[in-house]
């Protein structure tokens, strides 16, 4: 567990350290480290599903090179992180899980390696758990971002047969039987609607190659009914009047993978979270073509500069 995934031409980046943490429950949790000389405060970066720490590692190199140190984990279930406990824990309660394993990697082994300000990072799936936090009042970051959250998988309609699906399922006892066939991991670029740069794809696509048992192929029953319950709670009303921070929410503009209209809707559901929206971009924001990453990594510097050390990000 505690080591990196090897494939030629992504390397670590400088620095670079990986280690075993316990998550609360007990569970070993894969946890990477990035540090940076003199660094102007540090960015917690957390995955979407079927992800893992080496598929960042670019994004983590231009995080360094603003001054920032980055601290990365991956989620149970996925990565080299824990499966058995991903499997026994209590579907329908999945999101608090990873929600409070969050909250510990942050208070319990980030702040105590790296200074200050903190910035939280997230893609897809990590959107949620943060969501999540935030909601309950959580200030241990001074900013979050979060990149094409999953905040809803499909319209309203679609997510309430796929909602009723899910849960009927789990009530039959398939809570961990997966919802399609395994993926093939060798599938090619043509046609994919994560994102339209053919290498980046094909980086992620040999790391998953090089270490096949750390993407899950396909979600579960008893995962899909997780995030439906969880999707359900950021949305009630009321849900998130007491996130206290400024979180800003990076929307694809091209988004085929999940529900992307939804983002205004919790963008307006507090005065603390605003909507940028990048033209063309397929909803791996971060493993998109340069020129949808420079608009990413803009809005990053602009939303986040004022909270870091020394004033604006040298990018």
């Amino acid at each position: 567990m505690s080591r990196f995934i090897d494939i030629a031409g992504n390397p670590p980046p400088e620095g670079a350290s990986v280690e075993t943490i316990a998550a609360p429950d007990g569970a070993p949790l894969r946890a990477a480290f990035f540090p940076t000389a003199n660094a102007r405060g540090t960015v917690l970066l957390v995955t979407g599903w079927a992800e893992f720490i080496e598929k960042y590692f670019e994004t983590v190199r231009d995080l360094q090179s603003r001054g920032l140190n980055v601290a990365m984990i991956d989620w149970r279930g996925q990565g080299l992180s824990d499966r058995e406990r991903a499997r026994d824990a209590k579907w329908r309660d999945f999101f608090d899980v990873l929600k409070e394993d969050l909250k510990d990697f942050h208070e319990a082994h980030v702040k105590p390696r790296f200074a200050g300000p903190y910035v939280l990072m997230t893609h897809s799936m990590g959107g949620m758990p943060a969501l999540k936090l935030l909601a309950e009042g959580y200030d241990g970051f001074a900013r979050a971002v979060l990149c094409s959250p999953m905040t809803r998988l499909f319209p309203e309609v679609q997510n309430k047969v796929l909602a009723f699906a899910a849960s009927t399922a789990c009530t039959f006892g398939f809570a961990c039987n997966q919802t399609a066939p395994a993926k093939d991991l060798s599938e090619g670029f043509d046609g994919n609607i994560l994102t339209s740069d053919k290498s980046r794809y094909n980086r992620f696509r040999d790391l998953k190659l090089a270490e096949p048992e750390a993407a899950p192929t396909a979600p579960t029953f008893g995962w899909v009914d997780a995030a439906m319950k969880a999707s359900a709670e950021i949305h009630a009303p009321g849900a998130l009047e007491d996130v206290k921070i400024p979180v800003l929410i990076v929307s694809a503009g091209s988004e085929q993978l999940i529900d992307g209209a939804d983002h205004e809707t919790i963008a307006s559901a507090s005065e603390m979270i605003s909507l940028e929206l990048i033209p063309g971009a397929l909803h791996e924001i971060m493993m998109e073509r340069d020129a949808i990453r420079a608009l990413y990594f803009k809005a990053f510097d602009e939303f986040a500069a004022p909270v870091f050390k020394n004033g604006a990000i040298a990018s």
